[in-house]
């Protein structure tokens, strides 16, 4: 296949790496993630639009093989087995609400991993570093003016300024790592002019300085590790003793870092500070309960981007204990982890089979080219590793799920290790052999299918189809939007704020989201029959809000039907059973409405579990009261005080005993 009738299907894969990582829209509910995850699924359309395109002008199918290729089709049927068995459809499908890491993202992500298979070859790969590198160049630009308060968006950020357009320092740090080493390879690339090279250079240590000033750790380790891949293949070309010597400078390097991290983790040496305080404690807590899991269903997990659904139930403690029952994780924080939890062992391994063949064609790829294109792979595969660093301590938001996939398929592609097989369908031109004797060096003049009616109907319909799905694809973006303006007008104009809540749950109807803001709009306005209505439809878009669940228990108890209103606080209970505040909901009503004797059944469980929390120490004194132990009510009152002097409750259930 010509290289120059491929040219579009690079550029839009490029575009994709590009757009899903700068692209941001502030006027919409989720800036961020929507918008990226619209450019990523456009991309797509555009991506299967030109490979259909060319099918039906040539009748020759492209099919990419190999174990690379192989690996990649199970990962999609790993995908679709996690999205089938979630407990919530669209969840897995369109992923949480502020991560947009669910089927429509993976899928995606793995059409441009087989376009690239398809589409590129070893030199196109510069494609991708490009992509990778203006992308880089716009976050630590724009992650530059943050830091020093030059930002005209007025982002609802309680971090470190650097966020870009990604929303988080941790994932503007990453993207960083990841992009660094391109940065650099763009200084090293004899096939650029001095003064591009110079300018590569610059953008290259300044993500580094900007990644070290988002505060977050993972993008100057992940960068470390994409510069020693790039190293490496700059020493493979040097001679004699500079080679020799700067290999074992860099493999003692790499073990040196490996040991610090291993004391560290240890509690131990200078690598010490990385594995302390609360963030690193969060995040041993956020990848135990991705174990638990795992045990819980270790054959096909939880259901694809379903973590959030189970971390209530599954999660430590100590999280309650420690940062309170409010506190919510919808990831692992670790994408291998994350793939274990919602995929079990059939999307783990095949995830860690995929990791694992590209890591042999850069490995293979590195011992066997020369020159520049040993450099290039270099590059590509410093990027690739650098992912993989910073994966194992991050989420895999869009933008980082794409440049990952992206750069697996790059790295088999310019290693040299992709392979094709054509398949010619009926009505294709036939293979034109060479003459005898002139095998070597013939060329035959390329030529063109004669188009037919029947290949313009079906280039119609190829068209019409990628507009519609396209237009499809704008939704989620347009319901943010119109949740965005409805809340502008929700203080001012709550008949046009109601219209733009309704336009965002008819474009997207799953978002229990959307919902909410509606039942909060009925519900400031005093119409609490219209705004339990809203709440218990968000509750039945969404099963696992646990929100609306507990909106819907209070206002159902409000208008009187209190039937309705303990169904719904024992659900919250059962999606939340370690929250004091879902505990308290249940316990107070079954107090209120003579059931002393399972409220205090309830809280006497419960303060085991959670014995720092005042406020379940108090309720249990009134249920204590409520039954006749004034003794050990007075003592589950002084309990509360002693946690919390002054705790309302507490204090007056102590006056009633006497006390003081």
């Amino acid at each position: 296949m010509q290289s120059a009738s491929l040219v579009p299907d690079r550029v839009v894969v490029a575009a994709a790496v590009f757009l899903t990582c700068v692209l941001f829209l502030p006027n919409a509910s989720d800036p961020v993630n929507i918008v990226k995850l619209t450019a990523l699924l456009v991309c797509a359309v555009v991506l299967a639009g030109l490979a259909l395109a060319r099918l039906v002008r040539d009748r020759v199918l492209q099919l990419p093989t190999g174990p690379v290729a192989v690996v990649g089709l199970a990962l999609a049927a790993a995908f679709l087995v996690a999205t089938v068995v979630s407990p919530h459809t669209p969840t897995a499908v369109y992923g949480t609400l502020g991560r947009n890491s669910g089927l429509l993202a993976y899928g995606s992500a793995l059409l441009l991993f087989l376009a690239v298979l398809r589409t590129f070859d070893a030199g196109a790969t510069r494609v991708v570093l490009f992509g990778v590198l203006l992308a880089g160049l716009f976050t630590a630009s724009y992650g530059a003016f943050q830091y020093a308060g030059h930002d005209a968006v007025g982002w609802n950020n309680p971090f470190n300024p650097i966020i870009a357009g990604l929303g988080n320092p941790d994932f503007a740090s990453g993207y960083l790592g990841i992009a660094a080493p391109a940065a650099v390879w763009g200084a090293l690339w004899t096939g650029w002019a001095v003064a591009w090279r110079i300018l590569s250079a610059g953008a290259a240590v300044l993500m580094l300085v900007v990644a070290a000033l988002s505060s977050a750790v993972q993008g100057p380790l992940a960068a470390a590790a994409g510069l020693a891949v790039l190293l490496v293949a700059w020493l493979l070309e040097r001679e004699g003793r500079v080679r020799s010597a700067g290999l074992g400078v860099v493999a003692g390097a790499v073990g040196l870092g490996i040991a610090v991290l291993a004391l560290g983790a240890a509690g131990t040496g200078p690598g010490h500070s990385f594995f302390s305080g609360i963030s690193y404690r969060a995040r041993t807590w956020y990848w135990e309960a991705a174990l638990t899991m795992f045990r819980h269903s270790p054959v096909w997990g939880v259901g694809l981007d379903s973590y959030g659904m189970y971390w209530r139930n599954d999660r430590p403690i100590d999280v309650p204990r420690v940062l309170g029952g409010d506190h919510f994780s919808d990831a692992a924080h670790s994408v291998p982890l994350q793939m274990l939890a919602q995929g079990g062992l059939l999307l783990g391994l095949a995830y860690l089979a995929l990791v694992a063949l590209v890591a042999v064609c850069l490995v293979r790829g590195l011992r066997t080219l020369r020159g520049q294109e040993r450099l290039l792979l270099g590059a590509v595969g410093a990027c690739w590793a650098a992912y993989q660093v910073q994966s194992l301590v991050s989420i895999d938001q869009v933008p980082l799920l794409v440049v990952h996939f992206v750069l697996a398929a790059a790295v088999v592609v310019a290693s040299g290790q992709a392979r094709l097989r054509e398949v010619r369908l009926p009505g294709a031109l036939a293979v034109v052999a060479p003459p005898a004797g002139k095998r070597r060096g013939y060329s035959v003049a390329p030529r063109r299918r004669e188009l037919a009616g029947a290949d313009y109907a079906l280039l119609g319909v190829v068209v019409v189809a990628g507009l519609v799905l396209s237009f499809l694809a704008l939704s989620p973006t347009r319901a943010a939007v119109a949740a965005y303006d409805g809340d502008a007008l929700s203080t001012t104009d709550g008949v046009n704020a109601l219209d733009d809540y309704e336009h965002a749950i008819d474009l997207a109807p799953s978002v229990a989201a959307y919902r909410t803001r509606e039942g909060q709009l009925f519900n400031n306005s005093g119409d609490t029959v219209r705004a339990l209505k809203a709440f218990e439809g968000a509750a039945k878009a969404d099963p696992f809000d646990i929100g609306s669940v507990r909106t819907s228990g209070r206002l159902a108890e409000a208008t009187g039907d209190f039937p309705t209103a303990k169904r719904y606080y024992e659900r919250a209970l059962r999606l939340d059973p370690t929250n004091d505040s879902t505990i308290l909901d249940l316990a107070q009503f079954r107090l209120k409405h003579g059931d002393a004797g399972g409220a205090l059944t309830l809280l006497q469980g419960s303060v085991r579990q959670l014995p720092g929390s005042a406020v379940l120490w108090a309720s249990l004194g009134d249920a204590r009261l409520v039954t006749g132990d004034k003794a050990g009510a007075k003592a589950a009152y002084d309990r509360a005080l002693v946690l919390k002097p002054g705790e309302p409750t507490a204090t007056a259930g102590l006056q009633k005993l006497g006390g003081s």
